[in-house]
């Protein structure tokens, strides 16, 4: 993807953070554009997985800050959680760099679905 084009973006489940709800619309909208090119065979399916990856870690970071600004309970849980999301990324980027593009593609439906799961359990409410 061309470093001027604007991220690609699909609307989040509602965190009730405006800030939070952003950012997962960004790694969705990565999400889908990384699936599109696996399933296309596009050469830019790693690119996308790379930037997601990169984009992912930067979230987690930023909202794990503002959960322990916000006392939130159960932080380690949240941050374990994220540990988890971020391994399946990983496997999912060395799957496609290895050439296993059915397996990514099998494997980014799966973080797509534990993903909007995090989203709608661990997230909601974030930051109040």
């Amino acid at each position: 993807m061309p470093e001027s084009a604007a991220l690609p973006y699909r609307t989040p489940p509602d965190t009730g953070s405006e800030a939070i709800d952003a950012e997962h619309g960004i790694q969705l909208g990565l999400l889908d554009a990384a699936r599109a090119s696996l399933e296309g065979g596009s050469e830019q399916a790693d690119q996308y997985l790379e930037q997601l990856y990169s984009y992912t870690q930067a979230h987690f970071m930023s909202e794990q800050l503002l959960m322990r600004q916000s006392g939130q309970s159960n932080y380690q849980g949240h941050e374990l959680e994220h540990e988890i999301l971020l391994q399946q990324m990983d496997e999912l980027c060395s799957l496609a760099k290895r050439g296993e593009r059915q397996k990514a593609r099998s494997l980014i439906n799966e973080h797509e679905k534990r993903l909007l799961a995090h989203i709608q359990t661990w997230d909601r409410n974030i930051g109040q």
